[in-house]
């Protein structure tokens, strides 16, 4: 059984126990939390406009197999893997699926691959901890780094944030309105633009 707290040393031998052992299709009744932290108008273009995949998407991928390995490691200690959460809203819902939550410690943790691990947590990845924390009632919540290059690993307490949710759903809401009316929604303009697939498109 897991502690409350959990630490860098604890996910690694988690990741040796995985080593012994051994895209989500989305439906256009459905807006994914993962969609909603980020830009919203890279969202819209993709689930619109055919993707290539290139270098950075196939690290990504090459990513998941990771969360994989991990799954049954965490299935073992008691949490629920892939655990989806949602909210219904009015004619649609807001979905997420939480990587390891466990319900008798009211515990939940996110994994996240990088280049290197960083030294705070990233906003989106915060603001989709935050979210998957509200819809479920945890009382403990974790983003886990894994990095490609080195192997570090990073773990990082997330705090509550109570209005979290409603900024989700009203972000939902702009996503699911520019989808049906065929209008991308505004841009939002950050550092992640110069990574962005659609950076021709959207200017």
């Amino acid at each position: 059984m897991p502690n409350n707290s959990i630490s860098e040393s604890e996910v690694y031998q988690w990741l040796l126990e995985a080593v012994k052992l051994r895209a989500r299709v989305s439906s256009s009744s459905e807006v994914h939390v993962s969609e909603v932290v980020g830009c919203l108008r890279k969202s819209y273009y993709m689930r619109t406009r055919a993707v290539q995949l290139t270098p950075h998407n196939a690290i990504k991928l090459l990513g998941d197999s990771l969360h994989h390995a991990l799954q049954e490691v965490l299935r073992r200690k008691g949490f629920e893997v892939e655990h989806e959460v949602a909210v219904d809203l009015k004619g649609f819902r807001l979905v997420g699926h939480i990587d390891a939550y466990h319900p008798d410690h009211e515990l939940l943790l996110e994994f996240k691959t990088s280049s290197k691990t960083p030294e705070a947590p990233f906003e989106t990845h915060l603001k989709q901890t935050q979210i998957y924390r509200r819809l479920v009632s945890a009382k403990h919540s974790y983003i886990v780094y894994l990095s490609r290059s080195d192997g570090g690993i990073k773990v990082f307490k997330v705090d509550d944030d109570k209005g979290v949710l409603k900024w989700a759903i009203d972000r939902a809401k702009q996503l699911k309105d520019a989808l049906l009316s065929g209008n991308p929604p505004p841009k939002e303009k950050s550092q992640l633009c110069n990574y962005c697939e659609f950076q021709l498109t959207c200017r």
